[in-house]
């Protein structure tokens, strides 16, 4: 029963250091490392979502900062200014619960499309009626969450110009010793914090050991950053991963693994995060969502691990979702941290006592 594991968990942490520990089994994340057997992913590509109330949610992402790139009936497809030609895919929930339909990566080519095929659970199928057509493979794994990789879409066009709905001339900053801005101004307007890409997820995982080996045992995920219990540092219980693009910067992290505490019988989506252009394009989104009567989770602040400047809100159908800008960047030669979990904040509102709970309303 849970509430026994609780009790049991709580009456560990009261005794010293050295005798928990040796009671308590090691739940250590071994080393990982990539290696050319594994699927080479190149990026997150976009994310698949059930809503009940489809008509809401279109409302809420062009608030957002989505644009609308495909609709049909029961379905829409909404992009950001990158060059994926979408990143979120919502679809009308026929029995009225919200569901995460997971992520879908770009593999860097077909060569290792092909080597994703083989792997046991691959279910192929085309694309051909999405925006920039392609091929997909998706994985069933526990608890309804599934894992797509995608290959072959056609990439959107890049303006050379950087879009914005709330900039009308930005240049540098001021500094005390360096002011680079002389006779021009900077400029803005209100109006919702245009998208880029899609930037990360995480999953809260009962079953953590198990599935983190699955992820990182097929594909180029390796950890940024590790965390470990307060109580117990040889309990690992949560990770921060990029993907190993060898010399090539990534971002900090792309997916993140989170233990499930005993109480938690199933997997479930934290949030999705999406990038956005600089402070200022949050800064003004956070006002645009907040004048348009939507839900604010947390922020905006800024992240220590990942170093990103957050925004976190709360979609119609519940589902926390953030806007991030200014994250860090790794390769093969950024060392994986070790760490106990501290502060997931340098400045900001406090954080909110549920934030690591459940957010859809299901």
């Amino acid at each position: 029963m849970p509430w026994i594991f609780s009790i049991l968990f709580k009456f560990l942490s009261k005794l010293p250091r050295f005798l928990r520990e040796k009671i308590m089994p090691d739940m250590l994340i071994p080393p990982i490392s990539n290696n050319p057997s594994k699927v080479q992913l190149a990026r997150l590509g976009h994310v698949y979502f059930e809503h009940p109330d489809l008509d809401k949610f279109s409302a809420f992402a062009k608030d957002f900062g989505f644009v609308e790139a495909q609709k049909s009936p029961g379905k829409i497809y909404f992009r950001g200014y990158g060059k994926d030609p979408y990143v979120y895919v919502a679809s009308q929930s026929k029995d009225s619960k919200p569901r995460f339909r997971g992520p879908a990566f770009v593999v860097a080519s077909q060569a290792e499309f092909e080597k994703a095929t083989k792997l046991p659970g691959a279910l192929v199928r085309s694309l051909d009626d999405a925006p920039g057509k392609g091929k997909m493979i998706t994985f069933n794994r526990p608890d309804g969450t599934f894992f797509h990789i995608i290959f072959d879409q056609e990439e959107r066009a890049i303006d050379l110009e950087e879009p914005s709905a709330t900039h009308e001339q930005q240049g540098p900053f001021n500094k005390p010793f360096d002011k680079p801005r002389r006779g021009r101004f900077q400029r803005y307007h209100q109006g919702p914090a245009l998208v880029h890409k899609l930037g990360h997820f995480g999953y809260v995982v009962p079953d953590f050991d198990r599935e983190l080996a699955w992820y990182t045992d097929n594909f180029n995920f390796v950890p940024s950053d590790i965390l470990y219990h307060w109580d117990f540092s040889n309990m690992d219980v949560l990770t921060f991963m990029h993907l190993d693009l060898g010399e090539e910067y990534s971002d900090h992290h792309i997916m993140f693994m989170q233990r499930a505490e005993p109480h938690v019988k199933k997997t479930f989506l934290h949030h999705t995060s999406y990038e956005v252009a600089d402070f200022d394009t949050q800064l003004i989104g956070h006002e645009w969502l907040a004048k348009k009567g939507w839900k604010s989770v947390w922020g905006v602040g800024r992240h220590v691990l990942g170093s990103q400047i957050f925004d976190y809100w709360a979609d119609p159908s519940g589902f926390k979702i953030e806007h991030y800008a200014d994250g860090d960047l790794v390769n093969k030669d950024t060392p994986t941290q070790r760490d106990v979990v501290g502060p997931f904040s340098v400045w900001g509102p406090e954080v909110p006592k549920d934030f690591g709970d459940k957010g859809e309303i299901a």
